[in-house]
């Protein structure tokens, strides 16, 4: 069971955010595959949305000037082959496409297999570490029940379950439809309810708002200690229709009892929370004010910390605990992981 916590004050209430990472290409001359079979071959791969039921995969060879948290050591070899499998429901893929720095990768949906594969145009052509890759195609939604996962593999070699296979070190690419909880990185999920249909995308790591200015006072000072381990972005996906009810994105990850560390007790997380201003109006913040106009990852949106439920409208927190385990979900199976659950209007899906 859980020892529930709700929000029914001002008070220092928690929630998440993050530090926003920058992936910069590094351009390193990767070593040929040859003779690579001692070598570091990493890399992550995320998933993002755009409009008409377009999804682009990310992946990204591990190292650059920044190496990303995920990784535990840069690749020591360049990547030249990539494929993602297309789960049930969004089956088939069209319009594929991959690019990488300007270059146009060969891609295409196989319906044999149901997956998208992708390969380097050439040899001196591979994605080098820290460089990134483009996978953009289109999909259709009839059910989406649960968590959908596009399964992405990697290699060294020109070719698909060819020689030198790379291990993805992030979570894998997942979409989450009503009731699904997606597993991200350092212990973290993210459960998403409601009345909707089709899916949402949920995206662990990247860039995050930031509500450590001094525009946020004292807030942004306890905002920049007791925050999550890693940012969450929630976006919509292919076939999203909201219907007449909140949703609710429940973010969850362990207690941290180490030196400087939130200690035990869950209340001082805040959530730093950010909206796109084109699809949004300013909303209440923590302590009676407005959002702040700030640009995460190149969109110009409306960033605050929340409040409660009680003191304002959506978006809002609706609860904060320490779960005791054990649980049935949205709640933790196990003992001492931080609940936190944010309340947003029917037809928004956005969550950053």
């Amino acid at each position: 069971m859980s020892v529930l916590r709700p929000l029914l004050s001002r008070r220092g209430r928690l929630v998440f955010v993050a530090t926003a990472l920058l992936l910069i290409g590094a351009l390193v001359a990767a070593p040929s595959v040859s003779g690579a079979k001692n070598a570091v071959k990493q890399f992550t791969a995320s998933l993002s949305a755009g409009a008409g039921g377009s999804l682009t995969v990310t992946v990204t060879n591990c190292g650059g000037p920044t190496l990303p948290p995920e990784c535990t050591a840069p690749s020591t070899i360049g990547l030249g082959a990539v494929q993602i499998a297309v789960p049930t429901g969004f089956q088939p893929a069209t319009d594929v496409s991959a690019i990488s720095n300007g270059t146009i990768w060969n891609a295409s949906y196989v319906d044999a297999t149901k997956t998208i594969d992708v390969t380097a145009p050439g040899g001196s052509n591979k994605l080098n570490p820290g460089q990134s890759l483009l996978v953009t195609f289109t999909v259709t939604t009839s059910t989406c029940v649960g968590t959908k996962e596009f399964t992405t593999k990697a290699w060294g070699s020109n070719s698909i379950s060819g020689s030198d296979p790379f291990e993805i070190k992030s979570s894998q690419p997942t979409v989450a439809c009503s009731g699904g909880i997606v597993n991200g990185p350092n212990g973290q999920t993210e459960t998403v309810s409601g009345d909707f249909e089709g899916a949402v995308i949920v995206t662990f790591g990247g860039v995050a708002p930031d509500c450590g200015g001094t525009e946020f006072g004292t807030l942004g000072d306890q905002w920049q200690v007791y925050h999550l381990p890693t940012p969450v972005t929630i976006t919509p996906g292919p076939g999203f229709v909201p219907h007449g009810t909140f949703k609710v994105s429940t973010s969850e990850f362990p207690l941290s009892t180490a030196p400087g560390g939130p200690g035990a007790d869950s209340s001082w997380y805040l959530t730093c929370y950010a909206v796109p201003q084109d699809l949004h109006t300013r909303f209440v913040t923590r302590g009676g004010g407005l959002a702040v106009a700030q640009t995460v990852g190149g969109v110009l949106s409306w960033v605050g910390i929340l409040a409660s439920c009680t003191d304002a409208p959506t978006p809002c927190v609706s609860e904060q605990f320490l779960t005791t385990g054990p649980g049935a979900p949205p709640w933790s199976p196990g003992a001492n992981k931080v609940h936190i659950s944010t309340r947003m209007d029917p037809g928004d899906p956005h969550k950053s």
